[in-house]
């Protein structure tokens, strides 16, 4: 798996609002890009916090993991562009 935290800053770590729900948002945003992700909220203390998980296969190509990165990138820029 590849777990990718969702904060406000690289500095700071502040978590978004959960009431925003990023972690649906950027569900939905990877879907729409044919991409699946596990998305999860609360991660840091049952209320605050947005994480996704991938599950790349173990079998997979430089080219295939570059799409998967570039689709994630494009999924989670969408939905921050959405709150």
């Amino acid at each position: 798996f590849w777990g990718v935290e969702l904060v406000q800053g690289r500095d700071t770590k502040a978590p978004f609002d959960p009431a925003l729900k990023l972690h649906a948002r950027v569900k939905k945003e990877a879907f729409a890009r044919g991409l699946m992700v596990y998305p999860m909220g609360g991660t840091v203390d049952g209320r605050y916090g947005d994480h996704v998980l991938l599950a790349p296969p173990f079998i997979t190509t430089d080219a295939e993991l570059a799409l998967i990165v570039q689709r994630l990138d494009e999924a989670i820029a969408a939905a921050l562009a959405s709150v």
